[in-house]
């Protein structure tokens, strides 16, 4: 892939600099995720100073044009690597949601079923946006997943050093 082209073409979305000082940088990209092809939007956050600074941002900053491009490279070792964490977060989660699905008078299999296989987990996860932030360190990044068990949230994956540092729902770990 041509990442220089890509990197100019993402859609500048600089409606957020009156509350956030920052600047977003949107695309998409198609990805395969343990075999399942996947259409992520990645996100680049770019800090500015000023309301002209964030006007002239056109690109991702150079670390994070890099931590793309080491993610990207290594996809296929990352992915396995973050399917597995996930399967170990689900088996330590999934009676509590099972309990909220039983509740709700819902079937706690149709959402929260019990998985014996990593792979199971792929028809219950979906990856749909990555994002990786300026003020993040070297190859630290996020990726955010649609999921059969908590379907208001999701679930997202912190990245650091392209290994998994925490996992939780997906809004709400960029919180930490």
């Amino acid at each position: 892939m041509d990442w220089k082209n890509w990197y100019r073409e993402l859609e500048q979305d600089d409606e957020t600099w009156d509350v956030s000082e920052e600047v977003v940088l949107r695309g998409v990209a198609h990805l395969d995720f343990c075999g399942q092809p996947s259409e992520a939007e990645v996100e680049f956050i770019v800090g500015a100073e000023s309301e002209e600074q964030a006007q002239a941002i056109e690109e991702p900053t150079e670390l994070q044009k890099k931590t793309w491009e080491v993610y990207v490279a290594g996809s296929s070792a990352i992915h396995s690597q973050v399917l597995d964490s996930i399967h170990h977060y689900y088996v330590d989660i999934v009676e509590r949601y099972r309990k909220a699905y039983s509740s709700w008078g819902e079937d706690p299999n149709e959402y929260a079923p019990y998985i014996e296989q990593t792979e199971q987990l792929l028809d219950r996860i979906q990856l749909i946006s990555i994002l990786i932030s300026d003020s993040s360190e070297k190859d630290e990044l996020y990726l955010n997943f649609n999921c059969s068990w908590d379907r208001e949230h999701g679930l997202g994956v912190h990245l650091k050093q392209m290994k998994t540092e925490h996992i939780q729902g997906a809004y709400t770990l960029y919180d930490l």
